[in-house]
């Protein structure tokens, strides 16, 4: 008959055993649901983000029905609706905008004034690869005549912060970013706050003008069915936490 110290030492360890399987099991339940939750949360926000962007082409697609030939009120919400405007591109002036990439070659968008009733108004013309040499920029073609403008209206990046002294008038400028206001004291004009997103560049015959720009623009970064098929991995992956945590506690592996 083992002494009876021994026999305390014994009941102490095993309660000790049992309260430290009670807390790994308590940890684990924990651990599981706010797993669970959280992927949970995350498959019902990119569902919600997948609404946002329904919502948001709908919207644009029914701006788009709504071509503008001249821009009354610079400052209105005029996102999205189409455009047909005639001026004269300001193309000794164009901007660079940095570190595009487009199916893995490096390069810019190409950005020029356009001369409307006296102001400018930046149109994005589309993608134009990059020398290979950094201190080279590409060959821009010169856009002399008077055009017809086809796109859609969209307002700049809220970040948006030239990376260059543009006081310094090197053109054309090659930047990370753009700052409508910056442009606007740099060169002395009054600019629109809006940039065109062109679709389609005429003479005043109607005849397209083929600059040899690859368009890269689009409404949104991110489709809603991407969105949807981020929800739909993140609501497998708490069923598998969920289910696989069930298994592993029933087996008794804690």
């Amino acid at each position: 008959m083992p002494p009876a110290d021994q026999n305390g030492d014994q009941n102490v360890d095993e309660l000790s055993s049992s309260k430290l399987r009670q807390v790994r099991r308590v940890g684990f339940l924990v651990f599981t649901l706010a797993m669970t939750a959280l992927l949970v949360k995350l498959g019902y926000w990119q569902m919600s983000r997948a609404e946002e962007k329904v919502q948001l082409l709908m919207q644009l697609d029914v701006r788009q029905q709504t071509v503008l030939t001249a821009i009354a009120e610079p400052n209105a919400d005029m996102k999205g609706f189409g455009v047909a405007l005639q001026g004269q591109f300001e193309s000794t002036q164009s901007i660079l905008l940095d570190n595009q990439t487009l199916n893995g070659q490096v390069g810019y968008r190409w950005m020029v004034p356009f001369t409307v009733d006296g102001k400018w108004l930046l149109v994005e013309l589309g993608w134009v690869a990059a020398p290979a040499r950094r201190d080279e920029l590409p060959k821009l073609p010169l856009l002399p005549d008077t055009y017809v403008v086809h796109g859609v209206l969209d307002a700049p990046s809220d970040r948006m912060v030239l990376s260059h002294d543009i006081t310094e008038k090197r053109w054309p400028l090659r930047v990370q970013s753009i700052d409508m206001d910056a442009l606007s004291v740099a060169t002395g004009k009054s600019v629109f706050p809006w940039i065109v997103r062109s679709t389609r560049i005429e003479d005043v015959q109607g005849n397209t003008e083929n600059i040899n720009v690859t368009p890269v623009w689009t409404p949104v970064v991110m489709l809603p069915e991407k969105h949807y098929a981020y929800a739909v991995q993140w609501f497998g992956l708490a069923i598998v936490v969920a289910v696989g945590s069930l298994v592993w506690w029933r087996k008794g592996r804690l």
